[in-house]
């Protein structure tokens, strides 16, 4: 499956569940990575082309033909090593093409 790269900067509230950043693809051909809020010199690998998944970064996000679902949209990490508000990367392995999109988090 070719990688369509489809993903938007998305703006939603603390707390949001399930937001997609949509990159319609094979998630094995995919590598996401996120430079988290809550780590600004840091970036963490969530996947990797030929079905790596990070395991310390399972309970934040879900993977599927349209892209990564974002679990939950968080800030400040409470229980989880990182917050998923951030910048995300995506690489197809087919064409080697990055893109990406920011998910900013808002309070209310």
């Amino acid at each position: 499956m070719d990688c369509v790269p489809n993903l938007k900067n998305i703006a939603v509230y603390e707390g949001h569940q399930n937001i997609i950043m949509n990159y319609t693809a094979d998630p094995n051909n995919v590598r996401w990575t996120i430079y988290p809020t809550s780590d600004e010199f840091g970036n963490y690998t969530i996947s990797g082309s030929g079905g790596f998944r990070n395991p310390s970064l399972t309970g934040l996000f879900y993977l599927n033909q349209s892209g990564l679902v974002v679990l939950n949209a968080t800030i400040v990490p409470d229980r989880d090593p990182i917050a998923t508000a951030g910048l995300y990367i995506a690489q197809c392995s087919n064409d080697g093409n990055r893109i990406g999109a920011k998910l900013l988090v808002v309070r209310e």
